[in-house]
């Protein structure tokens, strides 16, 4: 055997090596991100939440459809009564921007920044969508280079304010009877009149990773009375400082810990009411469902 045929079998031998600890590195990347069916990273990429998101609600909420819907608006003459899907801390706006333009419902969206929805639609949406669609938006840009904005004005309207409610009147209590009555109309007394109409004129309110305003949807929701989902993303441990959930000790004793991590908080809301559920929905990242149907 001469030099070269030494050097090209440690070669190959360095080679295979490094393959299996590449794969090694991917077997253990793949079982990191898995837990109990969620990704353990924050803030993972997914180009389809959106999408997803937008289905599970029409086909957990099917109520929406028909009250936010064209369909439900008077041919009477009466003033109608117009519900609408209420997105809150909605962002740039794609998830309002499928549920208004993708599936024809009427949205309001609030959040403390103006969005451009249509471009979201045109930039973002659109192109991922089946090809037979993007023709036929194509067509209707060919006939009515505004036909976008015409359908947003027919049913999307956004709030550029953010989603404050008094926090002195959060649920961390759990009020019941005439304390929560009370606590109810000092509520709603204390939202602002356009945050209190969208709020009681919503057919579901909805909140993905909605930050701070996460608990004030749970709450609006309950005093209102109204269906919501919730899927939390950061906990701001130290700006909501008044959070706890109770925990079981080894010694098979309770006790009283602050909210600190996701899992603790989506645990804290799902407390508030023994009639929220929890689920786990079909997107990567912070993916915990905590919602309810709004029937007593």
């Amino acid at each position: 055997m001469n030099g070269n045929d030494e050097v090209d079998i440690h070669n190959a031998k360095a080679q295979k090596r490094e393959e299996g600890r590449r794969r090694a590195r991917e077997l253990s990347t793949r079982k990191n991100r898995v837990q109990d069916n969620i990704s353990t990273r924050h803030g993972a990429k997914n180009q389809d939440r959106h999408k997803n998101f937008a289905k599970w609600i029409l086909s957990t909420f099917p109520h929406v459809i028909d009250e936010c819907g064209s369909a439900s608006d008077n041919t009477d003459g009466s003033e109608p009564t117009r519900r609408h899907i209420l997105d809150v801390a909605g962002g740039k706006g794609e998830l309002s921007a499928r549920l208004s333009l993708c599936h024809t419902l009427r949205v309001v969206m609030i959040d403390p920044r103006a969005a451009d929805i249509a471009s979201v639609y045109m930039n973002t949406i659109a192109p991922r969508l089946p090809k037979k669609w993007q023709v036929a938006i194509q067509e209707r840009l060919t006939n009515s280079p505004s036909f976008v904005e015409d359908e947003l004005e027919k049913r999307f309207t956004q709030l550029v304010v953010p989603f404050t409610v008094p926090t002195n009147l959060l649920l961390p209590d759990k009020p019941s009877g005439d304390a929560f009555g009370e606590r109810k109309m000092l509520f709603q007394k204390g939202m602002s009149p356009k945050l209190h109409t969208s709020v009681q004129n919503a057919a579901l309110l909805i909140g993905l990773h909605s930050d701070g305003a996460t608990e004030a949807i749970v709450d609006a929701a309950l005093y209102y009375g109204k269906p919501f989902v919730v899927v939390p993303c950061c906990v701001f441990p130290n700006l909501f400082t008044n959070r706890y959930i109770y925990v079981s000790t080894e010694d098979e004793q309770t006790k009283q810990v602050p909210v600190r991590s996701h899992e603790q908080f989506c645990q804290y809301l799902l407390d508030k009411d023994t009639r929220f559920k929890r689920e786990i929905l079909p997107f990567e990242g912070r993916n915990v469902a905590i919602w309810w149907d709004g029937q007593q």
